[in-house]
């Protein structure tokens, strides 16, 4: 009986863990089509397993009742916030390179846009305790997935990046819109 109970926590973590880590790689695809440095590779997977996880944490301390509010409002702050990102790197593709551009690699860029991403881990972080997800074991999986997912969705977008480097940032720019918006209708339905 305990060994059925420890797998249906495991299945539940890595359902958990496989949907947060889709959202990451959605967004490191169109981070990736920047075509990124291995060392900015290297900062944007840690910092996005490292918000996935401070995220976790913080909505798993809130737990339930009033976290539930702020994890609706949470996930809309995240959208708006991913559809920001997009927009400041649509804007930036059409300026003239001596102006400064809107860095997803680092500084608060790369805060903005690891903030976008884990936001609805906040609310996923504020509902553990009601499915009865023990936190560590899940975390220790997010914290794999999503560092995973990050690099492979770098990867991929880094392919595209190279088929349309001449409009990458604006193609990045686009994909993160789109993005807010393919996870705005799917929060809704």
């Amino acid at each position: 009986m305990e060994i059925h109970h420890d797998l249906v926590v495991l299945a539940k973590s890595f359902a958990v863990a496989l949907a947060v880590g889709l959202d990451v790689l959605a967004v490191s695809v169109g981070v990736g089509v920047t075509r990124l440095a291995f060392d900015a590779s290297i900062r944007v997977g840690s910092a996005f397993a490292a918000s996935e996880i401070a995220m976790q944490v913080i909505g798993y301390g809130l737990g339930s009742g009033a976290g539930r509010l702020l994890g609706t409002v949470a996930t809309y702050v995240g959208l708006i916030l991913l559809a920001a990102i997009g927009g400041m790197m649509i804007r930036n593709s059409f300026r003239d390179l001596s102006y400064p551009t809107f860095d997803a690699t680092r500084g608060l860029g790369l805060v903005v846009t690891s903030l976008s991403i884990s936001l609805d881990s906040l609310g996923v972080g504020m509902a553990l305790p009601t499915v009865a997800i023990p936190l560590l074991p899940l975390l220790i999986i997010v914290s794999a997935t999503t560092t995973i997912f990050t690099f492979v969705g770098l990867a991929f977008g880094a392919r595209l990046g190279e088929r349309y480097e001449r409009s990458a940032e604006r193609t990045a720019g686009i994909l993160l819109i789109l993005l807010a918006g393919w996870f705005a209708v799917e929060h809704f339905v």
